[in-house]
């Protein structure tokens, strides 16, 4: 931006604008808002156009600054203005003046009725909302200055949606993009000092340095994760003991499993089972049934199957009071997996065509995936050629 007789102008702005559209001067010149001082209408000289973008003409009129900004695709707060018109207050809610924090408790809805899809197993639906979520902070990237994007809301808000992206792409078993996002999302909320967003990002990080195998560094963060939950609520501390009861049983440390199994349960029980709808950023979760569904899973992973199975009716009665479809759609996965492991290969095979039929419906690669594996464990196992095993594995191929 250059000096003219002690003004700023805008010449360098609005030509590096009208080049990046691929827009003439000749083409500006007939679009160009007339001020009062050259009369109504619309259209300018081309010699008017370029004195002003080498900086011999400035621009007196914040309205023609406005109309040439939406014209140009030039964000209202490099020319100096805000979205707030004086002069038309009533062209933003609210005349304008909380415009702002309408926008982000926008948002933080949105972020709630994304994270209820996905418990609901509605997993495309929300996969839509979380690319409108992006699509729009891609624009408060390019739109807003730099102060109002470092307020703090506006960065727990994007951690947020980070965090959105994370599930999202480990549903289309882009399992290291994920880990890059949970990454970045462990560096934000350190420099934040958020304790809750500290919790939520080492605990989804460590799920994921699980899932690689990683076990003693996904156990160190879950235990970084339960330390900084201890100062936030007992839903947020549920939360992460339910996966740190997970990684203590892929670790092969039963014991701690069955203290932070017990101690997960407490503070679930003491939630009464309700879907939470935010609080320190847990939305749309079910305690007991979470919980337990952890405890389940951990059971197979301490080759323990009689155990999964024992605790089908608890986690069956949970359920229905959670109303929890995502869990309640990956369950029947570890109840094959227990008969797989007892040598119960028709029972197995009964509780993956189950749980196929539901992930199917949820349209997630990553649970559909799993059917493939459980596959390969059984022929692994000597199975594969038991007439309900290959029945099964030629009822997936012909829906694949």
């Amino acid at each position: 931006m250059e000096v003219f007789r002690g003004h700023y102008h805008y010449g360098s702005l609005i030509k590096e604008a009208r080049e990046k559209i691929g827009m003439t001067q000749e083409a500006l010149a007939e679009r160009w808002p007339k001020s009062q001082r050259f009369g109504v209408g619309l259209g300018v000289s081309v010699t008017y156009v370029r004195d002003v973008e080498r900086g011999a003409k400035h621009i007196e009129d914040p309205s023609t600054l406005r109309t040439l900004a939406d014209i140009l695709h030039i964000p209202l707060w490099k020319l100096g203005l805000s979205e707030y018109d004086p002069f038309r207050p009533e062209a933003l809610p609210g005349q304008g003046k909380t415009m702002y924090s309408e926008t982000l408790d926008t948002v933080e809805e949105c972020i709630r009725q994304i994270w209820s899809l996905r418990c609901a197993a509605r997993i495309r639906d929300a996969e839509k909302g979380v690319k409108r979520l992006n699509q729009l902070f891609a624009y408060f990237q390019e739109q807003l200055p730099p102060p109002l994007r470092l307020e703090r809301r506006f960065q727990l808000l994007f951690f947020q949606v980070q965090r959105l992206n994370a599930v999202t792409v480990i549903e289309q078993k882009r399992y290291d993009e994920a880990i890059a996002i949970y990454q970045q999302m462990c560096k934000l909320a350190q420099s934040l000092n958020d304790p809750a967003a500290m919790a939520l990002a080492f605990k989804s990080l460590g799920k994921e340095l699980e899932r690689k195998g990683q076990k003693q560094e996904a156990v160190a963060l879950l235990e970084q994760a339960r330390d900084a939950s201890l100062g936030c609520s007992k839903l947020l501390m549920a939360f992460v003991y339910s996966y740190l009861i997970r990684v203590y049983a892929s670790s092969g440390d039963g014991l701690r499993f069955e203290r932070a199994g017990e101690t997960g349960l407490t503070l679930a029980h003491a939630l009464m089972d309700r879907k939470e709808d935010g609080t320190d950023f847990v939305y749309a979760w079910s305690p007991v049934s979470s919980v337990l569904a952890e405890q389940s899973w951990g059971y197979l992973a301490l080759r323990k199957p009689e155990k999964t199975l024992k605790m089908r009716e608890e986690i069956t009665q949970a359920l229905h009071r959670g109303q929890d479809a995502r869990v309640e759609a990956w369950i029947p996965l570890d109840w094959a997996r227990a008969y797989h492991m007892l040598g119960e290969i028709e029972m197995c095979i009964e509780e993956a065509r189950t749980y196929y039929a539901r992930t199917t419906a949820m349209q997630s690669p990553h649970a559909i995936s799993q059917v493939s594996k459980l596959l390969r464990a059984l022929e692994r196992d000597g199975y594969g050629e038991l007439v309900v095993v290959r029945a099964f594995r030629e009822e997936i191929t012909e829906n694949t």
